[in-house]
């Protein structure tokens, strides 16, 4: 199956492509069409069919509205927890995302005419004129008509997509706005509120410390025989060697990027693409009968390196900087020793299995050396744990009577080290156990004394000396921002229980999947 498939995937994709134009002419240029019900039907909505075409349609909606960056709408329709801002570090989202955004875009049509809100031809002319896609940044971020037009061109037109489905969905985003705005007509935060937050986020914490490490109670601890002896026994099922695998690389990448003249985006992308072909054949041409790896790749000019043996947390050197290849080695079996076509930043890998070491079972000594460390480590830590618990009732003791901080931690045999002050909107990274020493400050009052929390190096005990009041003119100048803010984020609550509510309404039923 899979030679015939890898031996036709350019006729399929053709003949695919064709379908896929032909798809996107109904889809787009069928005007109501879409609406009318016809086509198969993908399930039901306040009591009437929805179409598969009806959902086709919407996910390609959710598509363009990606590549135009409508994070307002991809945010509010596939229902993120996360930050609109954040929402470019995702190139994909989640199946159940995009599943939900389809249904949502439904919801949103029809509430809006319910709720007779429409968008105005002058609101979708200004509002495409606001779209990042379209604005030149060097003439101050303005409409920029030729970008406009060559979207129209080298996208729409290409995928039989007319200008209508485009506005509409331009429409769905101003529909989203007015319903945003109505919910957001009683989510105004009182001055209490907006004081509340600023000095959350910007008020100075001043805290000490004081440490120990992990390091000065290993060099103590020991490891008895007869107890790694015993740790072997109990883990001997456990106790294994890492898997081997060793293949052939085929590598269609890029040289290494010049940098003082790396390649400009669009001759790194024509690269990528002549690179990609080229995988391509070299992947249909090993699947032939009576291939080889080394004679196809002679012939597709490519050179074969063959990795020592490696495991899955050590890759081999040459796939080193590519995680994902690596772990593919490790799906290929005796039986489909070729892999598919992997695709990286840099370009494009073939691999071909060549050897397989089991795991085995540990012998006592392969496994000992790990097994000393790991009961020296348990030992330390057990003797850090005590050692913290009793520092802390003495200096709580010692605060208790009156002592600073310093004087407590002095009297009880430790050293305190004060902590440059921090906020949320200014933290410190200095520090190599900051955010623990941040997150333990968060839950403090004035005066408090924490627990000894695990660091990375060991623990850290946190007092928190005091909490120095945010600066009251930068307040006055940031308050209306901050109270927006606000307002925003309250909005987007509120537009997610509604949302929630409205689906609830509209009894959507979904054909079971296999």
């Amino acid at each position: 199956m899979n030679h015939i498939i890898r031996r036709y995937q350019q006729p399929l994709l053709i003949a695919l492509t064709v379908f896929i134009i032909i798809s996107f002419v109904l889809f787009f240029n069928g005007g109501r069409f879409m609406e009318k019900g016809s086509g198969e039907t993908a399930g039901q909505m306040y009591g009437r069919s929805v179409t598969q075409l009806q959902l086709i349609r919407a996910n390609h909606d959710y598509e363009l509205s990606r590549v135009l960056q409508m994070n307002d709408l991809v945010k509010a329709l596939c229902d993120l927890p996360i930050p609109e801002e954040m929402l470019g570090m995702y190139r994909e989202l989640p199946e159940k995302y995009t599943t939900d955004f389809r249904w949502n875009l439904l919801i949103l049509r029809h509430e809006a005419e319910r709720l007779g809100l429409t968008a105005t031809p002058a609101e979708r002319d200004e509002a495409v004129k606001q779209m990042p896609a379209f604005q030149n940044q060097e003439s101050g971020g303005a409409f920029d008509s030729g970008r406009f037009n060559m979207f129209v061109a080298n996208f729409l037109s290409p995928r039989g997509m007319s200008t209508d489905g485009f506005e509409e969905l331009v429409a769905d985003q101003i529909k989203l706005r007015k319903v945003l705005a109505l919910l957001g007509a009683t989510t105004a935060p009182a001055p209490a509120e907006v004081r509340a937050a600023y000095d959350e986020h910007y008020r100075k914490t001043e805290a000490s410390v004081v440490r120990l490490k992990l390091d000065d109670f290993l060099a103590t601890a020991t490891a008895p025989e007869e107890e790694v002896k015993k740790m072997f026994e109990e883990r001997t099922a456990k106790l294994k060697s890492d898997e081997l695998r060793k293949v052939k690389v085929a590598a269609f990448i890029l040289p290494p990027a010049d940098k003082d003249k790396p390649l400009e985006p669009k001759a790194r992308a024509e690269a990528l693409g002549k690179l990609g072909k080229a995988a391509e054949d070299f992947s249909v041409a090993v699947t032939e009968k009576d291939a080889k790896f080394d004679e196809a790749a002679a012939k597709a000019g490519v050179t074969i390196e063959e990795t020592p043996e490696f495991s899955r947390n050590s890759p081999a050197p040459s796939l080193a900087v590519a995680p994902a290849v690596a772990a593919a080695a490790f799906k290929l079996t005796t039986k489909d020793p070729t892999s598919d076509v992997l695709t990286t930043d840099r370009g494009y890998y073939v691999l071909q299995l060549t050897g397989i070491t089991p795991a085995r079972p540990l012998t006592f000594d392969e496994a000992k050396p790990q097994l000393v460390e790991q009961l020296k480590r348990d030992r330390a830590q057990e003797a850090m744990t005590i050692k913290g618990n009793e520092l802390r009732a003495k200096i709580a003791a010692e605060l208790k009577a009156g002592k600073t901080f310093a004087e407590a931690a002095t009297a009880a045999g430790a050293t305190a080290e004060t902590v440059p002050a921090f906020s949320p909107a200014e933290p410190n990274t200095t520090l190599p156990d900051a955010r623990e020493v941040m997150q333990v400050a968060g839950d403090l009052k004035d005066g408090d004394l924490s627990p000894f929390t695990p660091t990375e190096a060991g623990s850290v005990l946190v007092h928190l000396d005091k909490h120095v009041p945010a600066d009251d003119t930068k307040f006055a100048a940031d308050q209306a921002t901050i109270a927006d803010s606000m307002a925003g984020s309250n909005r987007a609550m509120l537009f997610s229980e509604w949302l929630k509510l409205r689906r609830a309404e509209a009894h959507i039923m979904e054909p079971r999947r296999g």
